[in-house]
């Protein structure tokens, strides 16, 4: 176990938002199984209320905007320490586009907090402009940083090469990803490791009483953020399918997720959607919604879907295989390397909708069918995706590249 002097930083964009909770019990865990202190950083408050029950414990700093009394602390470090960056030609280059200034401002301020609270490393969940942030940091005072791909590393934006360089050791929580990055910057490799997220199973289990009710209609449920990435009209006019060739199967379907305009945007289409379809007595939105909620609703249910157009690894799918239900998806991204179709759940191509409506036919009129899915599925993230496993990496990692 690591001694409490040890003290590391995480820094996390938009802390917290609708999908942080894997990495609150990252920290946690950190903290309880490997006597690490942690102070979590972030790039600037969220846009949204979070509804979060762990949410009021979670204390974050905020980089930006900065406070008008630590403007003059702001300037004297970067007339101090600004030689540091201006001397490495690719900063330089950098620092030519007028939005890199506020990341490197940014960078000042975080270095200075960390130095007040001897930090000794920086964890940052983000290969997005909080890894920019990092890697100033690092240029300015030395501090060693980690960084984490969650995704395509299309998605997070330029300046990749200048972010993975200077980064102490990396986590990718995929072997499809690892090996889009292994094409894209070789030299990294011997720096990254394969680790992906988890959950922890003692909280997201099977209910305690697991009669149903045969007369209900088949409730199914899917938890994600509402966007257009998240092919919840793909699912939606699975549905229709559903109820044009088998009208004999009742079912329901429970969504759990916010837009990120609070119900202004994407939900509103959905909503439009859901009309023309005619599932408004079928269809529920339930909005944001707690930690606590969801596990209430992946209970109350016999089934969880989720049509994605992209998914890198899929935390809402093992939330609901380690809560015993059976479940469809989508082969998009990293889900085959978590779901084995036919053993641990039900995959089909992104973006159709009938081969969606007929992997969910299987399972609400196969028994057996759910049966098995169940018990392999909540066997598979409890072996392999428990919430400790990050946690227990990144102590390693730490002994291992410092």
């Amino acid at each position: 176990m690591a001694g409490t002097e040890n003290r590391i930083g995480y820094l996390i964009p938009e802390f917290p938002s609708q999908t942080h909770s894997f990495f609150w019990r990252e920290i946690q865990a950190l903290e309880n199984r490997h006597g690490y202190r942690t102070q979590i950083f972030s790039t600037r408050r969220p846009s949204q209320k979070v509804m979060h029950e762990w949410a009021t414990e979670a204390e974050a700093t905020y980089l930006f905007p900065p406070s008008p009394a630590s403007w003059p602390r702001l300037l004297w470090g970067l007339l101090s320490r600004g030689h540091r960056v201006l001397s490495r030609p690719d900063a330089r280059r950098l620092l030519l586009t007028p939005g890199v200034w506020p990341f490197l401002l940014m960078a000042i301020r975080l270095g200075q907090l960390c130095r007040d609270n001897g930090i000794s490393h920086l964890h940052v969940h983000s290969c997005g402009n909080s890894a920019l942030i990092a890697a100033f940091c690092h240029l300015l005072y030395d501090l060693p940083y980690s960084i984490v791909l969650h995704g395509p590393l299309r998605d997070y934006g330029p300046y990749q090469d200048f972010k993975w360089r200077r980064a102490l050791f990396a986590f990718i929580i995929t072997d499809k990803l690892a090996q889009e990055m292994a094409e894209r910057m070789p030299d990294t490799v011997p720096r990254s490791r394969i680790v992906p997220m988890g959950v922890d199973t003692d909280h997201f289990s099977p209910p305690e009483d697991l009669s149903s009710d045969d007369s209900a209609p088949f409730r199914w449920f899917c938890c994600a953020r509402l966007n257009w990435v998240k092919g919840y009209d793909v699912l939606l006019r699975a549905l229709a399918h559903i109820r044009q060739t088998h009208p004999e199967l009742d079912l329901s379907l429970f969504i759990a997720g916010e837009d990120e305009q609070g119900g202004q945007g994407y939900r509103l289409e959905l909503e439009k959607l859901r009309a023309e379809l005619g599932l408004e007595e079928q269809v529920t939105l339930l909005g944001a919604t707690t930690q606590k909620d969801v596990l209430q609703q992946l209970h109350r249910a016999d089934g969880f879907v989720l049509a994605s157009r992209a998914e890198p690894l899929g935390v809402a799918y093992m939330e609901a295989m380690a809560c015993g239900l059976p479940t469809v998806g989508t082969a998009a991204g990293g889900v085959p390397e978590l779901i084995e179709s036919g053993r641990d759940g039900l995959l089909v191509p992104p973006e159709d909708p009938e081969a969606l409506a007929g992997a969910m036919i299987s399972i609400m009129s196969d028994g057996e069918l759910r049966s098995a899915l169940s018990h392999c599925g909540r066997s598979r993230i409890v072996d392999h995706f428990g919430a400790s496993r990050s946690a227990d990496a990144l102590a390693v990692a730490l002994q291992d590249f410092t």
